[in-house]
């Protein structure tokens, strides 16, 4: 499901097998990955790197550079895209064929988007709750040609390591959620960015929500300024759960999970003192993840689900 977005890019090469796996986490000030192999048909984690990112201009090269460090060995390659590289819009959904509504996802999101028709590409997945007398809606995934050509054409220099696809973060979040039929509210945060607040159940995304003023969760925040935003993300969570409990009627909000923020047990203790829903750290529902630092969480996701698809 959510590792087959933006799968659709022309460039990918996606025929070549080999018998490593990189999995790889763009973010705004660092990039992570994690090398998976085989042995004796069961993958095991045998590598993890990251390197910080100065410029988010160049994250071509510092992504050639990254996967030179991990990997000597031919590889199957997975990236999961900064959040900068993408936007995330809720359409109607076209009454034609699947190839047919992909096509004409540029010409849609013209006016939703802020990319030129002619450099957008998309991917969409229908969205799970329909209501009843109104048309069919769908999340739509848009990133920007020009900004991504140069990702994928520095990794034409590398002869061993053949990129296989592009995924998104807030698909690739719901994929390490509990597959079950209970919502639960994310807080996500990556490094260097603002958070997000998803809802997600069964693995599925109901919604999300790119805040903004956050930032300074990440930048160990004295008391006083971590109180203040924790308040106000408390009033942001709460109006995200108003809106998918009220206005799209749906069943309470099981949990709200925190990923992502550094002190995320200072942020919990302020949350929990305002909310009767329980508030716990993020945990994957992922193998391999209690083998490696969390902060890979992420850059393993993204090679690990592609692999289950194609077990």
């Amino acid at each position: 499901m959510a590792s087959k977005l933006l799968a659709r890019v022309p460039w990918l090469n996606t025929k070549k097998k080999s018998e490593a796996i990189v999995g790889v986490a763009l973010y705004a000030d660092v990039l992570r990955a994690v090398q998976l192999k085989q042995k004796k048909q069961q993958w095991f984690v045998s590598d993890t790197a990251e390197l910080p990112l100065n410029d988010s201009a160049n994250y071509s090269k510092a992504l050639l550079k990254l996967l030179r460090k991990i990997s000597s060995d031919a590889c199957d390659l997975y990236v999961v895209l900064p959040q900068s590289y993408y936007q995330i819009v809720q359409a109607e959904k076209p009454e034609l064929s699947e190839q047919e509504i992909t096509q004409s996802l540029p010409w849609t999101l013209k006016d939703l988007v802020s990319i030129s028709a002619e450099n957008i590409i998309a991917d969409y997945i229908d969205y799970p709750i329909q209501s009843t007398g109104q048309k069919a809606k769908i999340n739509v995934f848009a990133t920007d040609k020009q900004q991504l050509r140069p990702l994928v054409s520095e990794l034409d220099k590398l002869n061993d390591c053949h990129l296989q696809q592009l995924s998104v973060k807030e698909t690739t979040l719901a994929a390490m959620t509990a597959k079950d039929n209970y919502a639960r509210l994310v807080v996500y945060q990556e490094p260097g960015d603002e958070p997000s607040v998803l809802i997600i159940r069964d693995q599925q995304l109901l919604l999300n929500r790119r805040l903004r003023g956050f930032n300074a969760l990440q930048q160990q925040p004295d008391e006083t300024t971590l109180s203040h935003l924790s308040d106000s993300l408390g009033l942001e969570i709460q109006r995200s759960m108003d809106f998918y409990e009220s206005q799209l009627k749906q069943p309470p909000i099981k949990e709200i999970l925190i990923q992502g923020i550094d002190d995320a047990q200072a942020v919990i203790s302020r949350l929990q003192a305002f909310q009767t829903t329980p508030i716990v750290e993020f945990k994957p529902v992922m193998d391999l993840a209690d083998v490696i630092d969390p902060k890979f969480h992420m850059a393993l996701a993204g090679a690990y689900f592609p692999m289950l698809e194609q077990a």
